[in-house]
């Protein structure tokens, strides 16, 4: 009897254990997270697109008329705005909401830089301070000294940096304020860097490093190296700094906490350049001659090979997934970091300029989010037909009734194809979509206060219905349950 009791418990537990998957696949479909993307610009300007990252055959956006890019400056998830530098100097933005491309300055500015993806700074040729707002909202400040370099920092503050004789001023402002909140003076400084969170900078000086806090300016201790600073990056959280200097084969490393040069990773020649993963896992080295790189794993210090790459600007770097996009003549070619090894090839991919970022702006609206939240056993009342007469009693639920709860019927399936915030180029791009014979047009919702025009196709009957409209329209596009 007892065996037959442990045998009918080992069954029921085998059962349990393989229903249990079932039961769990639901929650991982759903997104967790932001949408990992890589924007691909030709770098001669042209159509950018945008790509689920790693699908890079699922374009989720795109842009006609995109300008050479140099660099990315910064990212602004709330705007959905991407702050770069074109190759002929120029800051500008792009609006992934609105599908549009425009030049911020038509100046030219030296030192430029961002932290929130929207505002831009940079140093005019009289050495003042320049800040480009997207509202249009400029902002200037004259330092006591013309500016040599200015650092956005994630706090909102400023900080200013001049030469004046042997010495290096610094500033610290707070926008829209022209007035300096702090000062420190260091010796005569050259290249600098600040950590990812915005607490220090670090400046180069004769054979050394120095650094402020920039809460108070305080300075932090001298860092002597063996020589001059050639090129130099700190982690993401800032708790190291690796420093190449000139004529040495080794890297420093430099511990944030004591000040000092901890441990050093030696290659067979002096590094060229450096380059962070953005998220610490691996520190990427120039090869000074040949198109090559090393590639250093950030826990260990652990020199884990050579690798054949072009440099650019945006390549070779760590992609979101872990692995080491590289430049080829003609290709992207993808490598697993440890092995080094080929796990992939982007034909063609050489002659885009890429940027990784995070954003969860593509996704569609789900449906329920702004209806409002009722309870059981309350009247619902429609603001929009309410009258001044008070519901009759006949019209009141009882404390005995119990309400019941229906599903509404569906209103069908809706194609969308964008959201603007411009009204003219939604009804334009509407305009340009024509299945047969129905051409979108636009309705107009309300997003956080702010007007919302959404080019649609709809509603149909059926998602299938729907679906096959959208793949006739051959444009990027979305279906949702429910009528515009």
């Amino acid at each position: 009897m007892r065996r037959l009791l442990l045998l009918a418990l080992l069954s029921a537990a085998c059962t349990n254990e393989r229903a249990a998957p079932d039961s769990t696949n639901a929650s991982v479909t759903e997104p967790l997270g932001p949408d990992q993307l890589l924007l691909r610009v030709p770098r001669a300007g042209g159509s950018g697109r945008i790509y689920h990252y790693p699908k890079l055959d699922s374009v989720v956006w795109t842009l006609d008329e995109a300008p050479p890019l140099d660099r990315v400056l910064a990212f602004d998830a709330n705007a959905g705005t991407i702050v770069y530098v074109d190759a002929k100097g120029f800051p500008g933005r792009i609006d992934l909401r609105e599908t549009d491309v425009g030049k911020a300055s038509k100046a030219k500015l030296t030192s430029l830089s961002s932290a929130n993806g929207s505002d831009i700074y940079g140093i005019n040729p009289k050495g003042e301070i320049v800040r480009l707002n997207p509202s249009g909202g400029d902002w200037h400040f004259k330092p006591p000294v013309p500016a040599r370099s200015v650092f956005a920092l994630p706090t909102g503050d400023l900080l200013v940096a001049a030469n004046k004789g042997a010495q290096t001023l610094v500033w610290k402002v707070r926008p829209p304020d022209d007035v300096i909140q702090d000062s420190t003076v260091l010796p005569l400084a050259g290249r600098a860097v600040s950590t990812q969170t915005g607490d220090r900078v670090y400046f180069t000086v004769d054979s050394g490093l120095v650094g402020v806090k920039v809460k108070d300016l305080s300075p932090l201790g001298a860092i002597e190296l063996p020589s001059r600073v050639k090129t130099l990056t700190p982690t993401p959280s800032g708790d190291r700094i690796y420093v190449a200097t000139a004529g040495d084969s080794s890297l420093s490393v430099v511990d944030r906490y004591s000040g000092r040069v901890e441990s050093s990773v030696t290659f067979a020649a002096p590094p060229e350049d450096l380059r962070m993963d953005p998220l610490g896992r691996y520190l990427i080295a120039r090869f000074p001659k040949a198109d090559s790189a090393w590639i250093v794993a950030i826990g260990t210090n652990r020199l884990v090979g050579a690798f054949a790459t072009r440099w650019s600007v945006d390549l070779p770097t760590i992609t979101p997934d872990g692995e080491v996009a590289t430049l080829a003549d003609k290709d992207v070619v993808l490598l697993d970091p440890e092995k080094l090894s080929v796990k992939s090839t982007v034909a063609g991919g050489a002659k885009d300029f890429w940027y990784f970022f995070a954003w969860d702006g593509f996704r569609p609206r789900a449906q329920g989010i702004d209806q409002p939240v009722t309870f059981p056993g309350e009247p619902v009342y429609d603001s929009l037909s309410a009258s001044s007469t008070p519901p009759t009693a006949s019209s009141t639920p009882t404390t005995d009734s119990v309400p019941s709860v229906t599903q509404p019927p569906s209103a069908g399936f809706t194609v969308s194809f964008a959201a603007l915030l411009a009204e003219d180029k939604a009804q334009q791009l509407a305009n340009t979509i024509i299945v047969g014979g129905t051409t979108a047009h636009v309705v107009t919702s309300t997003t956080a206060g702010s007007p919302i025009y959404r080019v649609v196709l709809g509603p149909y009957a059926t998602r299938d219905e729907a679906i096959k409209v959208a793949r006739a329209s051959k444009r990027e596009y979305w279906v949702y349950e429910g009528s515009p």
